[in-house]
């Protein structure tokens, strides 16, 4: 485990929730609040840490694992809970209907047949391409040769992206975000890198104010729409930061265990924020009192999320099983 990733987990998921929060206040007060808007909208770039990290994680916990325990253990820890968080979203969507590409992309993080499909829990396009790399590593895990075969096919995929949803999606950049985690997870240690996380800071929160921040939807991003500068503007400084934090030694504490709540923060903020919606619509306050209160209120029900939801599925779902998938 390396702890100060785990801090720097919830750091890029609250980076997320208060992008969001910015947007919850401009729609009630029509004010983003004493900020300029340009450094708030950085708050994207958690995303692309998120990606670098899962990359560094993906490397190093794999070592030693078979492709089933691998695969399971992945499928334990991202599976459940995103299913239960899917719940209300679903409930809602459900009475107006939803198709079988919504399906396809919410249940089985498939978003691209003839048409790209965001998940109906929005926040779940990253999955889409945690999904992918997951399946990738499980693959190279069962037959190392295959790390060849998956580097052409994502090499045509980009090549051939005019060519629909399929190519976009198999062929996104931002996979390079995956696979800059994937590099940096074999360098050495050089403790003093901790100054790669100044720059990276730096780089990423002066984008906006000189104009070269990227915005975007979910199927934008799925699409691949403005990934390249996307890339150079937020995915290199994700993994400048994230290589940075690797070299801060550090142990279980308060923050870190915050960053094990960060999945479920992730994935529940939405929720709270359309509902919080409604409350600040009906009795608005101060847009910088709204983006505090509501990024507090997510950070709160995250971390209910993960005690009491998250935490007894997974331990329900280790042991004997994970046993069986261990070669003896």
């Amino acid at each position: 485990m390396i702890w100060s990733l785990q801090i720097l987990r919830f750091v890029a998921a609250l980076m997320v929730v208060y992008s969001h929060s910015v947007k919850i206040a401009i729609e009630v007060t029509r004010s983003n609040g004493l900020l300029p808007l340009s450094v708030q909208m950085v708050g994207r770039a958690g995303v692309d840490i998120f990606f670098v990290i899962s990359g560094v994680i993906i490397s190093r916990v794999s070592i030693g694992l078979s492709w089933q325990e691998f695969a399971w253990r992945r499928l334990r820890r991202v599976v459940p809970i995103y299913f239960v968080a899917c719940i209300p979203t679903v409930v809602i969507a459900a009475k107006d209907g939803f198709g079988w590409r919504d399906v396809l992309a919410t249940f089985l993080l498939w978003p691209a047949t003839d048409v790209m499909t965001a998940p109906l829990l929005t926040v779940a396009w990253t999955l889409c391409f945690e999904t992918l790399f997951y399946a990738a590593a499980t693959l190279v895990l069962w037959n190392r040769n295959a790390l060849y075969v998956l580097l052409g096919l994502f090499i045509g995929a980009m090549l051939l992206r005019p060519m629909g949803p399929v190519f976009q999606f198999l062929g996104n950049p931002i996979i390079l975000e995956f696979l800059l985690g994937v590099a940096i997870a074999r360098l050495p240690e050089w403790r003093s890198a901790r100054w790669a996380i100044v720059v990276g800071a730096g780089m990423i929160v002066l984008a906006g104010p000189i104009g070269f921040a990227t915005s975007g939807d979910p199927i934008d991003y799925l699409v691949g729409v403005g990934v390249g500068p996307r890339l150079l503007i937020y995915g290199i400084p994700a993994a400048l930061i994230v290589y940075g934090t690797m070299q801060i030694k550090a142990g279980p504490s308060f923050w870190t265990a915050q960053g094990d709540a960060s999945y479920s923060l992730y994935l529940t903020h939405i929720l709270i924020l359309l509902t919080l919606l409604q409350f600040w619509l009906a009795f608005p306050i101060a847009p910088d009192l709204i983006i505090i209160l509501s990024t507090l209120a997510c950070v709160l029900f995250g971390w209910a999320v993960h005690t009491r939801v998250e935490k007894p599925l997974l331990n329900a779902l280790r042991g004997q099983r994970e046993k069986t998938l261990r070669p003896a």
